[in-house]
């Protein structure tokens, strides 16, 4: 452990390393504030009260045309992207779509099925229930999306993150098999809170230190999250909103911050890991942390900004 179109709502006053300006540092709180939007005390994102309306279709397309999918989300948002399933349409209790997703490894398929609930208010998701490791891995779309990568995706934990080393989203920068694990890029979580890192460890973002882990974000269990990722293989940038607002302590922009991104600009181990993205891999996987059950809901690539909204 890469541009995107869509303007949300509640992307709010958060700012990219590539795109626009302004900006609130996220904190290590992970509790959502109850209002229509907006930032909660001690920069926490608001709950924001957008949802989904309507039933349009997902879809996937190379080149980002619209294409056949297993969900339904608000209009014309999600089937305008070059990847978006909402899960809407798939039955309850069964996998995934095959036409979007491969199961990581395959013979785990029972660790992968349609919950009856969704983020938003909406009523499937996919929900992942794994001891080691389980991903939904999709190789078709990511690397034709250009020199920045948007990863949007509503997601739920169970129980709090663990102390231990876990990944929730890993890309790798050449074609693997599904048991191979390296190299790798990972979004996942360390010490309770959300961390970038690469399958050689050598550095995070941010810091695995009390001071690093204060500038990450906290996620409670049983709510739902709204998090973007923005991955630009020309520079290196990342960024990471949660609920549309910016957390400092998961950017990386160029610019050596102590407890931050100084030690990841100095490993060509760290950046190299996504200058190329051959797919993209959703679920769990557990580097003795333990095991996790986590719904993800609303998974959408693009590149551009996506938002929440869509």
């Amino acid at each position: 452990m890469l541009g995107l179109l869509l303007t949300a709502a509640c992307q709010g006053a958060s700012s990219h390393p590539d795109q626009g300006t302004g900006g609130t540092p996220g904190g290590s709180g992970g509790s959502l504030g109850n209002g229509t939007g907006g930032h909660a005390t001690g920069g926490n994102p608001g709950g924001g009260a957008g949802g989904r309306t309507g039933a349009g279709g997902s879809s996937t397309a190379a080149g980002g045309s619209p294409g056949t999918g297993s969900g339904g989300m608000s209009g014309a948002g999600c089937a305008a992207l070059p990847l978006c399933d909402t899960f809407e349409t798939t039955p309850v209790g069964g996998p995934p779509s095959a036409t979007l997703w491969t199961l990581i490894p395959t013979s785990a398929a029972s660790g992968a099925t349609i919950d009856a609930i969704g983020a938003h208010g909406s009523s499937r998701s996919v929900k992942i229930n794994n001891a080691n490791r389980l991903y939904l891995r999709n190789s078709s779309v990511i690397s034709g999306l250009g020199g920045v990568v948007h990863v949007r995706f509503n997601v739920r934990f169970m129980i709090a993150l663990p102390q231990g080393h876990g990944a929730l989203v890993a890309t790798h920068p050449v074609v693997v098999n599904e048991f191979d694990s390296h190299p790798e890029f990972r979004f996942g979580s360390q010490d309770t809170v959300f961390h970038w890192n690469t399958e050689t460890d050598q550095a995070n973002i941010p810091d695995t230190s009390p001071q690093g882990d204060a500038t990450s974000f906290t996620p409670q269990p049983n709510t739902w999250y709204c998090i973007e990722l923005t991955i630009n293989r020309g520079n290196g940038h990342l960024n990471v909103s949660v609920d549309g607002v910016d957390i400092h302590g998961l950017t990386e922009d160029g610019v050596p911050t102590p407890n931050v991104d100084q030690a990841w600009l100095s490993s060509a181990d760290s950046v190299g890991r996504y200058a190329a993205i051959t797919d993209v891999n959703f679920g769990w996987e557990s580097f003795g942390s333990g095991p996790m059950t986590v719904w993800f809901d609303d998974i959408a690539l693009s590149g551009t900004l996506i938002g929440c909204q869509d």
